[in-house]
């Protein structure tokens, strides 16, 4: 998600480990669980575990569900979304104020984008719709998604005023369809968790783009951020048009951070 990074009681390393179209051709109804099992989850949460910590809690409710016939698969799923539209309760309360933040599109992506052609672009966890209304002024058909409904609507309002071509789809990584050979682009500019990254490779079409921009995590179990060298190896075989890990001005803050920036392009073949 295009958002503030996330607070420890929320995403634990501990939980992590633990969990470890084109408008016509690609069906861009997705179905959206989370809100249900995270409203499940606070109902059990009050009677079954009410003084428990967050990651605790999850844990138990996650044994829990297995206790009641879910496979582990199930619910570890179902924890990823609870933890997700958890989440979104911040964004939701981050985007009904004046933000706080860069509004400005990523200065990665524009140079990126620059000099492609326009095609369709996928903008996963698009916050307010920065990134995503930048590409669609720039003639790119755009499809973007976030567990924030306030964010997706600020996206859909600006796009509606300037009559851009713009999908914003209320959805977490883990429901979103992402497609097969649909994307000529993908950014994944400052998402939370790093599992959409594992659908570029299928999700791009040959010679399609990726670019990311995220916070450096030394720690592979973690959610967010990546280790040093992560992106190329999860991206090898990709022709890499630009890599660079670096202390860089932070989207979300007025802080310097390590941030890993990447820009790559998936074989014609």
């Amino acid at each position: 998600m295009d958002a503030p990074r996330p607070r420890t009681r929320r995403i634990s390393a501990l939980v992590v480990a633990a969990l470890v179209c084109a408008h016509l051709a690609m069906p861009l109804a997705q179905t959206t669980e989370g809100p249900a099992l995270l409203a499940a989850f606070k109902a059990w949460q009050t009677t079954a575990a009410p003084n428990a910590e967050w990651s605790a809690a999850l844990e138990q409710y996650r044994a829990t569900l297995v206790r009641e016939g879910r496979s582990p698969a199930a619910a570890d799923r179902a924890i990823r979304l609870i933890t997700a539209y958890d989440e979104a309760e911040l964004y939701d309360a981050v985007y009904a104020k004046a933000p706080a933040f860069n509004t400005q599109p990523n200065q990665l992506l524009v140079e990126a984008a620059r000099g492609l052609r326009p095609g369709r672009a996928l903008d996963v966890g698009m916050g307010m719709g920065r990134n995503a209304l930048h590409l669609a002024r720039a003639g790119w058909d755009v499809t973007g998604f976030d567990v924030s409904s306030v964010g997706v609507r600020h996206a859909e309002a600006a796009a509606r005023t300037e009559k851009l071509r713009l999908k914003a789809v209320v959805a977490a990584d883990e429901e979103f369809d992402f497609g097969t050979a649909q994307w000529d682009l993908i950014a994944l500019i400052y998402t939370i968790e790093k599992r959409s990254i594992h659908h570029v490779r299928r999700a791009l079409r040959p010679g399609g783009v990726v670019v990311v921009e995220a916070g450096v995590n030394p720690d592979l179990r973690a959610a967010f951020g990546y280790a040093p060298g992560e992106l190329l190896r999860i991206l090898d075989g990709f022709e890499i048009v630009r890599h660079e890990q670096l202390e860089g001005s932070y989207d979300w803050g007025p802080e310097r951070i390590q941030l890993v920036r990447l820009v790559a392009r998936k074989p014609l073949r």
